[in-house]
């Protein structure tokens, strides 16, 4: 009986270490394809940084030309410049105006 009982924990004690083995090689696995996967995204994420900057540069060189030319046309015609706001704050002040004498709904009491 005892020899029996040795014989079923050596063989349960190397069933374990063939797991343990098994889990550490799985493990290893693992973290070679996720080091993979991280190095693949980030040249993914590099390459299209790369190519956005050129753009993006060129994007805001556009927008602080066109910003100057807007400043020097308002610096041109200041009287133009101030008709435009005016006119666009008094459709601003209609509008709000409009909207708020529009009637609202009356809203529910809880007990009805």
């Amino acid at each position: 009986m005892a020899a029996n009982t040795d014989d079923i924990r050596a063989s349960v004690s190397k069933d374990i270490t063939a797991l343990q083995q098994e889990v550490s090689r799985l493990q290893k696995m693992i973290s070679a394809q996720g080091a993979e996967a991280y190095y693949e995204v980030r040249g993914r994420a590099g390459k299209a940084y790369d190519e956005a900057l050129p753009r993006a540069k060129n994007a805001v060189a556009q927008i602080r030309a066109e910003g100057v030319a807007a400043a020097d046309a308002a610096r041109e015609h200041p009287a133009a410049t101030t008709t435009a706001l005016v006119l666009a704050g008094a459709i601003g002040f209609l509008a709000g105006y409009l909207l708020s004498g529009s009637p609202q709904p009356q809203p529910r009491q809880w007990w009805r």
